[in-house]
């Protein structure tokens, strides 16, 4: 969540939001590439069963400005009091 809302921020927030993405990519790929939790999607294109780093990062980014675009904070329904 908090990589979304940094990215409404010129620059800084772009910045910002590329190493908060690049940080939390660096887990992901290790566990999915190297432990092979990828090849048990044998479904899914050789690309995607061994992505390369950069590319998991990209993807992290791109998941995050979608979530932004897709679920705006806005966008409530419920009653306040209850939560």
């Amino acid at each position: 969540m908090v990589i979304a809302v940094v990215n409404a921020i010129p620059i800084v927030g772009w910045i910002v939001s590329f190493v908060l993405a690049t940080f939390l990519a660096i887990p992901f790929w290790f566990i999915w590439t190297y432990m092979g939790v990828g090849e048990m999607f044998g479904f899914l294109p050789m690309a995607l069963q061994s992505p390369e780093f950069w590319e998991t990062v990209g993807i992290f980014m791109c998941l995050s400005i979608f979530r932004a675009v897709a679920l705006p904070r806005g966008l409530h329904i419920g009653n306040d009091k209850d939560d």
